[in-house]
């Protein structure tokens, strides 16, 4: 006799245990500064927000993956290419997240076109001229796109929900635009006088990390009131 295992990916429980996780991924880094754990080998290669290809990177990429099979089915539902376009690019997201493919062709054409972007008087990481004016334009129709549905739907949370998505994603853009801007941390030295320079920068970057992780959440759990995915494992 064989037995089967649903799994219901919801709004409530998604929106409740990824907050939790990327919220305790953060607080795991806080508090290596506290108890001196940066140098554990099972931080350092598995649990630290701000290495690339460990545990919080997979939790990202599975967050953008899910995005993607949502935006799937709308599409299998509906028939309409802009749900499987969409679908494919947050999937892109969740491996580019993973395998850093923006910061390697932000380096590789940075090399090539530095003193171009420099006369431009752009300060920041290269990707961000390469990248953020598609990404940006995608992400408005996206926005449009998706606010529409809700709209059919009637559902005003669902919206809130997917619109402070976005708005994560805004403000964790601009905290990485700030760090690789090499701007002034005095101030921010000066409010925490017992943090160097590296230091806060190292925070910056692991706030921002778990406020990406919490942008996509929230943009998954309101994509999940208007699609569920259920799993049967046999």
């Amino acid at each position: 006799m064989k037995h089967s295992f649903h799994i219901t990916l919801n709004t409530k429980n998604i929106l409740f245990s990824f907050t939790i996780i990327a919220l305790l991924f953060l607080a795991l880094f806080y508090s290596s500064y506290i108890i001196d754990i940066q140098d554990n080998y099972l931080f350092d290669n598995y649990l630290d927000i701000t290495m690339e290809r460990n545990v919080p990177t997979f939790f990202s990429f599975t967050i953008m993956v899910l995005v993607g099979i949502v935006y799937f089915f709308f599409y299998k539902e509906e028939k309409k290419w802009k749900w499987l376009v969409i679908s494919l690019f947050f999937i892109y997201l969740g491996f580019d997240d993973m395998f850093e493919i923006h910061e390697h062709i932000g380096s590789d054409v940075g090399e090539i076109v530095t003193e171009e972007v420099l006369k431009t008087g752009f300060m920041s990481y290269y990707w961000q001229v390469i990248f953020m004016p598609t990404f940006a334009l995608f992400g408005l129709y996206i926005v449009y796109s998706t606010s529409k549905k809700f709209f059919e739907k009637n559902d005003n949370i669902g919206i809130l929900m997917f619109l402070v998505g976005f708005a994560f994603y805004a403000i964790a853009i601009a905290m990485d635009f700030y760090e690789g801007a090499n701007s002034d941390f005095i101030w921010l030295s000066n409010i925490f006088y017992t943090l160097n320079t590296e230091s806060i920068v190292e925070l910056m970057r692991a706030t921002e990390e778990a406020i990406e992780m919490l942008g996509g959440t929230f943009i998954l759990a309101s994509l999940l009131r208007l699609r569920e995915i259920k799993i049967i494992l046999q």
